[in-house]
């Protein structure tokens, strides 16, 4: 299994802002002014979105208390999530570098609440419970055999009636077949399907982004056990990369 926290330490090392939104603008160790307010515009930008979403059709007085950012980056996210807290904020990610980057953002913005620490599959530095649980555009660069067994400790952290805000990839189009070429060197058909048996040593360079598509059986298989409400279910399509934004209230 490729080792995909390391590629990210060298993507925070390299290209911190590109590797969070992959729009030429934001390459750089560093964003101008005028890119930077954009960049963190955006997360703004989510998170009402989000929580316009939540009170319309899961919980009309949902409030955040104490929240959780899952792969917080340089705080694009999580920045305004601890704005709107009631409570403390933790940001976890897997590069120093983009801990130290996000700490220095917060800083900037005046935000005092917030706490980071360096993640791990099974979340030893995240105490407690939390209302709200956020990870988006971050699973899906987790291989599934890791990403799932980490979706289940998320939504292990989140009290009763509280909410999860969870994307991630199911699929490709097809022009991105060219991408998949030489990943294995024997294959089996299984029904409608092609199953890899014998994979090729991942030859791409330290530091690649790589993208994952996970099973939505499996996935909805782990929520289940995380709620009997309704959800929340929106297609996200980054570039080809088909995914799920699941946003859900927890609880039976």
């Amino acid at each position: 299994m490729r080792d995909t926290d390391r590629d990210w330490r060298e993507v925070a090392r390299k290209e911190p802002y590109w590797g969070v939104i992959s729009v030429d603008r934001f390459k750089g160790r560093s964003l101008k002014d005028g890119d930077l307010k954009p960049f963190f515009q955006s997360g703004e930008a989510y998170l009402e979105q989000v929580l316009a979403l939540v009170r319309r059709l899961l919980d009309p007085k949902f409030e955040i208390r104490r929240a959780l950012d899952f792969g917080c980056g340089v705080g694009r996210l999580t920045i305004p999530i601890a704005r709107a807290s009631k409570s403390d904020v933790v940001g976890v990610d897997v590069a120093p570098e983009m801990l130290r980057l996000c700490e220095e953002h917060a800083r900037a913005a005046g935000v005092r609440n917030l706490t980071l620490a360096l993640s791990d599959d099974e979340l030893v530095k995240v105490t407690g419970v939390f209302n709200f649980v956020n990870s988006y555009i971050v699973l899906q660069h987790v291989p599934p055999e890791r990403g799932l067994a980490i979706l289940s400790r998320l939504l292990s952290k989140i009290e009763t009636n509280g909410v999860a805000s969870i994307q991630l990839t199911y699929a490709k189009a097809r022009k991105l077949l060219k991408h998949e070429e030489g990943r294995a060197e024997y294959y089996r058909r299984e029904g409608d399907s092609i199953e890899e048996l014998a994979t090729r040593p991942d030859g791409r360079p330290e530091g690649s982004i790589t993208m994952y598509d996970y099973d939505l059986n499996k996935v909805m298989a782990i929520i289940q056990e995380a709620t009997k409400f309704p959800m929340v279910v929106r297609p996200t399509d980054d570039d080809g990369h088909i995914g799920v934004h699941v946003i859900l209230k927890c609880g039976r």
